[in-house]
């Protein structure tokens, strides 16, 4: 399916002019952050050269990839208008590059096949539009909008990005590579909180974000561990575990594409520091993804042996650390039973013949809204029966069900190679599609950018697998067409 986009395109002059406006505008808010908070001037020099950067939408993808390891770092330094940064300077312009781009190439842009997806997301879409009219607020109606809507398009960027394998590699290695520094700071983190009770130096990066350290018990009686929650260079332990784990499969699937003891190290370090998030999904998520990936990748006795070896060491280690891995370990079979229950509860609660409008059970939307009103229910698909009724859930089930399925054929349909490489994001995207039942993963970062914008490579990845044998055929006939040509 594809979708034209008759444009008008500026002239050359009116692109010029339009830059020089642009970096005047530049010069007169860095002026101006200097006047009246001096600490948030680079902050604003970094945003323009950003949105500078993301005007050519291929390197914006890049710029994004780039940024995504350090969501929180302007939040630590201007506090809650850092909140906007990556959506101001990165996403906005990006996707306004790549409307810009197809038009002046005078192309459609093609869409991946979805399936029932497509036409649910598009009814999903009307549906988010329609309930601002019941919003708690207007405010809270354009968060919630935001929440459920900005980032899904990436989905279709990230189809058009990934034009060959390399691509997708390329954007793994960056996000594996760059996520050793978060990891190395959450090790840290976590060592020195299981120590002192506090991050130590590392309290000095939050700045005006108010992150303090926060422990959790997990367990009750006298059979309990107290678990660090650490956020990283994140403003949250949740987001800092959402951006680990897709870090942790980056390197997973490099390490079963090339293979390589500096892979190994590098998903060992990544698993560790998913694991010093405190967030107790890293302890089932990281072998979950491991596990699956395996499968799902073609089972060799050689990547089983490797990864059991690996997690033995990574216990080892951790628990020479202090960890009482064991411990959590017998407690997560109960913890998992009581969340279920929980999450069904919730989802048999929150049935709504017609729902209470967009953002009214946003977490941020209720936050930042405009309203005094405050409820939390963690199901993400009782999230969307609240606020859009029983047609709202079955457009989300319809999307994510049909989504999962096609990145599973795709999955089946590619060489082993690029299998591969791609099986351990299958897995991280399906593994975010499951416990969505538990808790509105999508819906924080650095995960509502990733889930979209990979599932798209993904898409893309196996598109062109499917095009390789038919070409390669075509070549082939051509090649012995022209001999027989030749010959008469």
């Amino acid at each position: 399916m594809t979708a034209a986009l008759p444009l008008a395109l500026p002239s050359p002059d009116r692109t010029r002019a339009l830059r020089l406006a642009l970096a005047a505008a530049v010069c007169v808010l860095t002026g101006a952050a200097m006047a009246v908070r001096p600490d948030t001037a680079p902050l604003v020099v970094a945003a323009a050269a950003l949105a500078f950067l993301s005007l050519d939408w291929r390197r914006g993808v890049w710029a994004l990839l780039a940024f995504m390891p350090f969501t929180g770092v302007p939040v630590f330094v201007a506090g809650t208008p850092g909140l906007l940064v990556r959506d101001a300077a990165i996403v906005l312009p990006l996707y306004i590059a790549f409307v810009y781009a197809a038009a002046r190439e005078a192309r459609v842009i093609d869409l991946p096949s979805l399936g029932v997806a497509l036409p649910a997301l598009g009814l999903f879409a009307v549906l988010v539009v329609a309930g601002f009219a019941r919003a708690p607020s207007l405010a809270a109606g354009l968060i919630g909008a935001r929440v459920w809507l900005a980032y899904v398009p990436l989905l279709i960027v990230g189809y058009h990005f990934a034009r060959r394998r390399a691509d997708l590699d390329r954007a793994l290695r960056l996000t594996a590579l760059l996520g050793l520094l978060p990891a190395a700071i959450a090790i840290g983190e976590w060592i020195e909180s299981a120590r002192t009770g506090g991050f130590g130096v590392f309290a000095r990066m939050y700045g005006a974000s108010g992150v303090t350290p926060i422990e959790f018990i997990f367990g009750s009686g006298s059979h309990y561990v107290m678990i660090p929650r650490v956020p990283s260079t994140f403003t949250s332990s949740s987001s800092y575990y959402g951006f680990s784990i897709v870090a942790f499969a980056a390197a997973l699937s490099l390490l079963l594409h090339h293979g390589g003891r500096g892979w190994a190290i590098a998903a060992a370090v990544l698993a560790a520091g998913a694991a010093a998030s405190g967030n107790r999904a890293a302890y089932v998520a990281v072998p979950m993804i491991t596990a699956a990936a395996l499968v799902l990748a073609g089972p060799r006795i050689s990547h089983i042996v490797a990864a059991l070896v690996a997690a033995a060491a990574l216990v080892a280690a951790m628990s020479l650390l202090g960890a009482n891995l064991l411990l959590v370990a017998s407690l997560l079979p109960g913890h998992v039973h009581v969340t279920l229950v929980h999450a069904w509860g919730e989802l048999r609660g929150s049935l709504s013949p017609f729902g209470h409008g967009t953002g009214w059970d946003t977490n941020a939307a209720l936050r930042y809204g405009d309203t005094s009103q405050s409820r939390y229910i963690e199901n993400w698909f009782a999230k969307a029966s609240l606020e859009f009724g029983v047609l709202g859930l079955a457009a989300v089930v319809a999307v994510m069900a049909s989504l999962s399925l096609r990145l599973l054929t795709a999955l089946r349909r590619l060489p082993v190679a690029d299998r591969r490489l791609a099986a351990p994001l299958v897995a991280l995207l399906l593994l975010t599609v499951v416990t969505l039942f538990k808790g509105p993963m999508i819906d924080f970062d650095p995960l509502n950018v990733y889930f979209w914008l990979l599932a798209g490579m993904l898409l893309a990845l196996a598109k062109q697998a499917s095009e390789a044998t038919p070409a390669a055929d075509a070549a082939d006939q051509a090649q012995g067409s022209e001999h027989d040509r030749r010959a008469a």
